[in-house]
């Protein structure tokens, strides 16, 4: 009983602060597809140059991968242990491996002992990256981010991309575009390669921060802490943000699959070792003799006893198509599910908090089955590329 008015105590808490109480209610949800770049990540050596800073995509992912490796070894530590019986958690890991296993087993019968490892990897990892973003906080704390800062280092990287543009098309296209940027910002640009020396590019950060920071971009504003940037009425009768709204938080955590750099890694990833294991079973030329059935053994002979055969170089090169298809598919249904997911609990956090409740229980098994989708798929298509034209197989 006293745990049934603990939970309701909760449940009237947060609609009452996250739907009343002025400066506790959730902020208007900043939402981009791409990970976001921790501030000042751009500057730093090695990942600065090359990956254009660190991401909060990326980081989420490391985590992910550091919990499935503890998980992992700790467990194999408790298998040593035979003369015990196992208990509690490692005995409930036990089970699920065993369920996984025979699952696994019904579907790739005897090359499941090849198949297993990648799909139970595949299968955990990405079920701790989606879990992991429904932890209370996964997403929502993180570093501090000067909005009017941030659309002007976007704007000078704009401004970077099209001279570089001008500087290849011309001298006149050049000048002219120099010119365009002379009017703007009111003051001398100079140049040198296609590119704004140091001074004129720190002048018109500066300008530009000036111009984005009377915007009011920014849903939170700068105190002790950020607090709620609430509208205040101008003279006009309008509600406008305070001068002070140039504040957003970049979350240090953000669950790995609702970026595609995650979700087409893990696809090409998967696809490769459909290859691989599709060249293992057959061979190199039984295999390609799918896509390709002009290089099969004997294939001038076939089209001669069966003329029929002559279109299956369009049947294979269809077939190509497909297994490059599934890249995409593998990418963006992973991406599509989780992505759409987080947006709705930010976006009812912003309306109406207390449903949340109902909508991380969605979100716990949309993560499951997502995971698991990703994992069978894989698995199904590993299958498929190892069984010859007529499901006979060729072994090597």
């Amino acid at each position: 009983m006293k745990k049934r008015y603990v939970i309701l105590l909760a449940v009237l808490l947060m609609i009452v602060f996250g739907s009343f109480v002025q400066y506790t209610k959730p902020v208007r949800p900043f939402i981009q597809l791409p990970g976001e770049t921790y501030p000042g990540s751009a500057n730093w050596p090695i990942i600065g140059p090359i990956f254009g800073g660190l991401t909060n995509t990326f980081m989420s992912s490391l985590v992910a991968w550091i919990v499935v490796l503890v998980l992992a070894v700790s467990l194999k530590a408790r298998s040593r242990t035979a003369d015990e019986v196992p208990t509690g958690f490692y005995n409930f890991f036990e089970m699920i491996i065993e369920v996984a296993y025979n699952f696994a087993k019904n579907i790739a019968g005897s090359k499941v002992k090849d198949f297993f490892p990648f799909f139970m990897t595949f299968l955990l990892y990405i079920l701790v990256t989606n879990w992991m973003g429904l932890i209370p906080g996964w997403d929502s704390i993180g570093l501090w981010e000067n909005k009017p800062h941030f659309a002007a280092e976007k704007e000078i990287t704009l401004i970077e991309s099209e001279l570089e543009t001008a500087h290849l098309e011309g001298e006149e296209e050049l000048e002219a575009y120099v010119s365009t940027l002379e009017a703007r910002f009111g003051f001398d640009v100079e140049v040198h390669d296609g590119h704004l020396t140091e001074a004129t590019e720190e002048e018109i950060l500066h300008e530009l921060e000036h111009e984005f920071d009377e915007q009011n971009l920014g849903d939170l504003k700068q105190g002790l802490l950020l607090i709620r940037a609430t509208e205040e009425t101008n003279e006009a009768g309008e509600k406008v943000k305070p001068d002070d709204a140039d504040w957003t938080i970049v979350p240090l955590l953000r669950p790995g699959a609702t970026d595609l750099n995650y979700t087409l890694a893990f696809a090409i990833i998967a696809m490769t070792m459909v290859q691989f294991y599709g060249i293992k079973y057959l061979g190199a030329r039984g295999y390609f003799a799918k896509f390709f059935p002009f290089i099969a053994k004997d294939y001038g002979k076939q089209v001669a006893k069966n003329p029929i055969k002559a279109i299956d170089p369009a049947v294979g090169l269809l077939e190509l198509i497909s297994e490059i298809s599934k890249i995409i598919s593998f990418a963006f249904r992973l991406l599509g599910n989780i992505f759409a997911g987080m947006v709705l609990l930010f976006v009812m956090a912003f309306l109406v908090p207390a449903a949340n409740i109902v909508f991380f229980g969605l979100e716990f098994f949309v993560g499951l089955i997502q995971a698991l989708v990703f994992a069978l798929l894989m698995l199904i298509f590993m299958v498929s590329a190892t069984e010859g034209h007529h499901g006979e197989e060729e072994h090597h």
